[in-house]
């Protein structure tokens, strides 16, 4: 209910002249928060990627990410649509990519293969289960990407768990050249997500938000709710206490009749690899009968998310269900 009132007090004006001090506040907000020269509160965090990699790249050049990336493969190959880029992809461990092998990566091409312009990186990382990408790594990538003269990007949806689960520094801006995060995957508002970078970029970035659709007027409607719930940032927390809960659990419990292996990253997700997809289906479907939902994050994998609408009195039956649903 707060959060809903916030958009009814919203004091609003033009964001497509820059007129909304609602939107402008937060943007100021989040830019000073996270150490960065300005910010663009834009539809999706999908939106914010590809604006990035419209303004640091040129066609037919690569992006280095890892092979599971959130921005190579779940935003329906709108950079090959609009940038008209190739991804690059590179070893890594659990969303950590190796130093040495992305300086292997820009030595092999050097000749016939394409100019590699951006390293993308997510954290944290969704495919790995949530995991972390710490921080000081992240600034390592961004040292060698400057010596490298190329770009460095953040796909931040859910960096916020990283952030408080790391207690480590904000100032992001120092350490990347563009990062976007979602307000509604963790945070909880209804809708938003901020794309941050130089004054430069972020002038830019309007153009491109512009020519996709994404301009809107009277947005600090929404952008209110973003405000309130980035406010209560620090209840993420409480998201990996719930997951932890669960994992610690399972795992104390598991055994040879259980059909699933574990896996917890310390955040907000735990992840159940299955021996194959009929029986991961199954599962899926068994949960859903006792009113969990759940949904597949690969063929074999069941990916179980908390966040704040799953209460800790809730805990006891998402137990009940994953029992129930998964003894052979």
């Amino acid at each position: 209910k707060d959060i809903l009132q916030e958009a009814l007090d919203a004091e609003l004006g033009d964001d497509e002249y820059g007129e909304d001090p609602t939107v402008n506040q937060l943007q100021d907000k989040c830019s000073k928060l996270l150490g960065f020269e300005d910010a663009l509160f834009v539809s999706s965090g999908l939106m914010g990627n590809q604006i990035s990699l419209l303004i640091h790249n040129t066609p037919g050049s690569e992006v280095i990410t890892t092979a599971d990336s959130h921005i190579k493969n779940y935003e329906h190959g709108a950079a090959s649509f609009l940038s008209r880029v190739q991804f690059r992809e590179v070893k890594h461990d659990n969303g950590i990519i190796d130093l040495d092998e992305i300086a292997i990566t820009f030595e092999k091409s050097k000749v016939h293969k394409p100019n590699i312009k951006t390293i993308a990186v997510e954290n944290t990382h969704l495919a790995s289960g949530g995991s972390i990408v710490p921080y000081n790594h992240i600034k390592n990538i961004y040292e060698l990407s400057q010596e490298l003269n190329v770009n460095l990007h953040i796909d931040g949806a859910r960096v916020w768990h990283a952030i408080l689960q790391e207690n480590s520094s904000l100032n992001y801006g120092s350490i990347c050249d563009s990062l976007t995060f979602c307000f509604s995957k963790a945070l909880g508002a209804p809708i938003g997500s901020m794309l941050l970078g130089s004054k430069e970029f972020i002038k830019e970035a309007r153009e491109f938000r512009k020519i996709l659709g994404g301009g809107t007027r009277q947005v600090g409607v929404i952008a209110s709710m973003a405000n309130k719930a980035l406010d209560k940032r620090q209840r993420l927390l409480e998201d990996h206490v719930k997951a932890e809960n669960i994992y610690k659990e399972l795992a104390d419990s598991h055994n040879e009749n259980t059909q699933f292996n574990l896996k917890y990253h310390n955040t907000n997700m735990v992840f159940l690899e299955f021996e194959n997809n009929k029986i991961a289906n199954e599962f899926i479907e068994n949960l859903q009968k006792q009113q969990v939902l759940s949904g597949l994050i690969n063929k074999n994998t069941v990916r179980l998310v908390f966040h704040k609408d799953i209460l800790n009195e809730d805990l006891e039956t998402v137990k009940g269900a994953i029992y129930s649903s998964s003894k052979s």
